[in-house]
């Protein structure tokens, strides 16, 4: 697929865009995020959430404090991490990196780029920046090897830029 640039003009969108993505995911994705605190990507993780069945997506929440949360309703299990707090570790903690390695879970990780040489071969990587109006997000979504090869197609109302612009 290649890169899609897209404009979410609201925090819904950004929970779709994060839903449809969550449907193509394949189990043993790792997921990227990054972006400025309050771009959306604890949101786009409840789409994600969604997007896999998992029931109890709208309670999800940050797991700033707790490092990762772990989700077993959906159809595959979802490990949502957070990297902020991993800033200064000189290691990550082991059940972070075998969330990381499963090949059965999808592995969500916010503030990624915080600990880039962890993140696996096969990925996708999604930016948020926030636009001029507090509500838009311009958000990139990065697959090189090709996990969601029918993403562009699905995300169509959203795309400003197409696959490898």
């Amino acid at each position: 697929m290649g890169t899609l640039q897209l404009i979410s003009p609201s925090l819904e969108s950004t929970i779709q865009i994060g839903r449809i993505l969550g449907k193509c995911l394949p189990a043993g994705t790792f997921v990227a995020l990054d972006g400025i605190l309050g771009a959306g990507k604890t949101q786009f993780v409840k789409g994600i959430a969604c997007g896999l069945d998992e029931g109890g997506w709208a309670g999800l929440r940050s797991p700033t404090f707790t490092l990762m949360l772990s989700y077993h309703g959906g159809r595959c299990v979802l490990h949502h991490v957070d990297f902020y707090r991993l800033n200064e570790s000189p290691e990550l903690p082991g059940e972070i990196l075998e969330a990381i390695e499963s090949d059965r879970a999808i592995t969500v990780v916010e503030w990624a780029d915080i600990w880039r040489e962890v993140w696996p071969e096969h990925y996708v990587h999604v930016s948020f920046e926030i636009e001029d109006d507090t509500n838009k997000r311009r958000i990139t979504i990065e697959d090189p090897r090709g996990i969601c090869p029918d993403l562009a197609k699905e995300l169509d109302d959203y795309v400003i830029e197409p696959a490898g612009a």
